[in-house]
This record gives C-alpha cells, sequence and structure tokens, in this order.
C-alpha cells in the first residue's frame, strides 16, 4: 500500500474525510450513466506546509473533469471512427455540448502528440470541409486529412487524423512537412481526395511525388 503524502513537503498525510464527486461515465443500454465517487481528502500534518489540505489523484477521472477518462476515451473513439457529431456523444452521455467537446479536446490532442500515430498509414485522403456555415464567406474552411489504408482484407477503414486550417494544396503540403518523412513510415504512396474543381490547384502546391488521385471513400 502507497501511502499518501502532500504534494508540496512530502511528510505522510492523514485522512480528512471524503468529498463527494459526480462523473458521466460510457452509456449503457442506451442510458446515460453516472458514477458517484466518495474521493478522499487528506490533510498535511506537516504546521508549515502552505498545502493544509488535498484530495486523492485517480486514473478514472482527471482534477475538475466533469467526465471519467474512459468516457472522454468512448467519445474520441466514436468521433473519429464514426459518423457522429460532438452534439450526438454529448445527448447519450446526458451532459450539455461544452462538457462533452472539452474532455474530447483533451484527448485528441493527448492522442495527436503521441510518438507512432502514424504508424502503418500508406494512403491518405484529403478533403475540404466548412467549419462554420454561419461565417462570412471564405472563412471557416478547414482541410481534413483522413487514412485511408486498406487492411489485410482490402478494406478501407476511414480514420480522421487531422483537421488544419485553410483549403489549398499548401495547406496539405505544409502538414506533410511539418511531420517529415519519417512520420510516415510504412507510406509509400500517398492518395489524394480532391473534387475535380481543386485538383489542378491542389496539385500545383504540393509536394513530390506527384498526386495520385482516387475517389473519395469517405
Amino acid at each position: 500500500m502507497t501511502l499518501p503524502v502532500g504534494p508540496d513537503c512530502g511528510v505522510v498525510a492523514v485522512g480528512h474525510g471524503r468529498r463527494q464527486v459526480r462523473l458521466h461515465d460510457i452509456p449503457c443500454f442506451g442510458r446515460p450513466v453516472r458514477l458517484l465517487w466518495a474521493k478522499r481528502v487528506w490533510r498535511c500534518a506537516d504546521p508549515d506546509c502552505p498545502r493544509t489540505t488535498f484530495t486523492e489523484a485517480h486514473p478514472l477521472a482527471g482534477p475538475r473533469t466533469k467526465l471519467t477518462a474512459r468516457a472522454a476515451a468512448w467519445a474520441t473513439d466514436a468521433l473519429q471512427g464514426f459518423d457522429t457529431s460532438v452534439s450526438a456523444l454529448a445527448h447519450q452521455l446526458g451532459v450539455s455540448w461544452h462538457t462533452a467537446w472539452d474532455a474530447i479536446q483533451v484527448e485528441a490532442a493527448r492522442r495527436i502528440t503521441r510518438a507512432g500515430r502514424l504508424t502503418g498509414v500508406n494512403a491518405l485522403g484529403v478533403d475540404e470541409h466548412v467549419w462554420s456555415h454561419t461565417a462570412p464567406s471564405g472563412t471557416g474552411m478547414v482541410t481534413g486529412i483522413v487514412d485511408h489504408t486498406r487492411d489485410a482484407h482490402g478494406v478501407v477503414h476511414a480514420r480522421l487524423l487531422d483537421l488544419v486550417p485553410g483549403r489549398s494544396g499548401k495547406a496539405y503540403a505544409d502538414w506533410l512537412k511539418d511531420r517529415g518523412p519519417s512520420s510516415l513510415p510504412g507510406s509509400k504512396r500517398r492518395r489524394w481526395t480532391r473534387s475535380v474543381a481543386t485538383r489542378t490547384r491542389s496539385a500545383t502546391n504540393c509536394p513530390r511525388p506527384s498526386p495520385f488521385w482516387t475517389p473519395s471513400m469517405s
């Protein structure tokens, strides 16, 4: 058993009761699930310590979060691999849009910086998207980078890799340049899926090798 120690002074702490924390977990049988965590509160035994009390840390949930870690991972997986929206996921979790997005954003940022997340990717799909349909004309455009790698049976399981501002081929070229050749160790060729109207513009800005166009499979 690991003894609780003060994070500032390192002195062994003593129990100071529990604090109830309400968390939203993964939905079950189509219904939202809520957890009530009796979170331990510790008191530092050192009278000179600037931090008098502190709460326990647990992989179940981070400090001041409203979703469990597995609920945040579940929502991020669903948004990444399925045709769904943050609003739909928030409804299933029983939380507001902002609560769901706050958790997804943190988990997505952690995954993006994870080493080796592009390992095995050998086919990329690129598409334009209007992020904000109510914004002034010419704004809110993003370029989506999608993994179109086929599995052993030749089936594509589209996986969103990134969204970058802009709608030109340069946005995609900069994305590749920032990651370098080593970021796609399994990539033999890059397949870019664009509309007919944008192929010429994109091709003039794309890095070598020359673009190999395939129909969009998203």
